[in-house]
Parts: structure tokens; C-alpha cells; sequence
């Protein structure tokens, strides 16, 4: 589909610039409402993932990035920062009484979805099924690991968007009782 490999190359840095936009997307909102009354613990996540997504960012501009060498190392850094959100997770659950409690067992399930559609796109991405077992044809233009891992992504954002505003309606309406560090 591309005739150029330069072209080729940036149009795949864009992807990967995307992606990590969108991390950072999923990541604010919800450290920011997760910890809304936990200021201390607010800001340790946030500052946290943004030095990360920064460190992913200059990693992007390297010239060497998007090549076939780094393939390893640009997996290893997504996820990376994807499992990195299973902290502030785990801290969250047991800062407001455990998987009983009424408002984790509204969220954590929808984190666990978000995380299901971020593996599931990544199977995609990884295994390159189904162009592996069928080659060449069709699959190069529609239904490609590809545009499969770019569906389930914007599935996941627009899942994750979703629990932004219901635990954004939550928060301002549930007062916080106490401050906790």
C-alpha cells in the first residue's frame, strides 16, 4: 500500500505518537478522579505516567525507533506503561475498603474491561492474525491485525472515555469524607 519507506515509517511514528496520547489520556482522568480526594497520591500518579509518556515520546523521535530492531523494545515500553496503571489500581482498591466496597465494585470492573480490549488489541497487534495464516489478498486491505488492533484501541478509548464521565458524575457528587495520604 506504501510506495515509500520513508513515508511508510513516519505515517507508523504518527501511529505510535497516537497511542501514547492516548495512554496519557486514559491515564489522567483517571488517576485525577481515582485519588480526587487523596491530593498526595493524586499527584505521585500523574507526575509518574507524564514522565513516562515523556521518556516514551523521546524514545519516538529516535531515528531508529520504528525500525525492525526496536520491535522488542517498543513492546516492551507500551507495555510497560499499560501494566504500570495496575499500581495506582491495586492502591485505589484498597484506599476505598476493598473489592466490597459499593464504588470499586462499580470501577474495577470497568478497568478490567478496559485492560481486556487493550490485550485483545494487542494480541492482534503481536500475533498479526489473521494475515499470518492467510497471506497477501484481501486481508491487506481490510481485516488486517492492524485495523483490528486500531478498532479494539478506539474501542478501549471510547470504553475508558465512558468511565472518565460516570467516575467524573460520581466524584462531584460524592463529597470527600476525609483527606487521605
Amino acid at each position: 500500500c506504501h510506495h515509500s519507506e520513508k513515508t511508510s515509517q513516519q505515517w507508523l511514528a504518527l501511529d505510535y505518537a497516537g497511542v501514547s496520547v492516548g495512554m496519557l489520556g486514559c491515564y489522567v482522568p483517571g488517576v485525577f478522579y481515582a485519588f480526587y480526594c487523596a491530593e498526595y497520591w493524586r499527584q505521585v500518579y500523574l507526575v509518574t505516567v507524564l514522565a513516562m509518556i515523556f521518556v516514551m515520546f523521546l524514545t519516538q523521535i529516535h531515528p531508529q525507533y520504528a525500525s525492525q530492531h526496536c520491535h522488542k523494545l517498543r513492546i516492551l515500553l507500551f507495555c510497560f506503561i499499560a501494566a504500570y496503571g495496575l499500581i495506582p489500581t491495586v492502591h485505589w482498591i484498597f484506599q476505598n475498603g476493598g473489592i466490597g466496597e459499593p464504588v470499586v465494585k462499580v470501577f474495577a470492573p470497568r478497568v478490567g474491561v478496559m485492560y481486556l480490549l487493550a490485550s485483545l488489541a494487542f494480541l492482534f497487534y503481536y500475533s498479526k492474525v489473521p494475515e499470518r495464516y492467510f497471506p497477501g489478498g484481501y486481508l491487506n486491505y481490510f481485516g488486517c491485525s492492524h485495523q483490528w488492533w486500531h478498532f479494539l484501541v478506539v474501542l478501549m478509548f471510547y470504553w475508558w472515555h465512558q468511565t472518565a464521565v460516570h467516575i467524573m458524575h460520581y466524584r462531584h457528587e460524592q463529597p470527600c469524607l476525609k483527606i487521605t495520604k
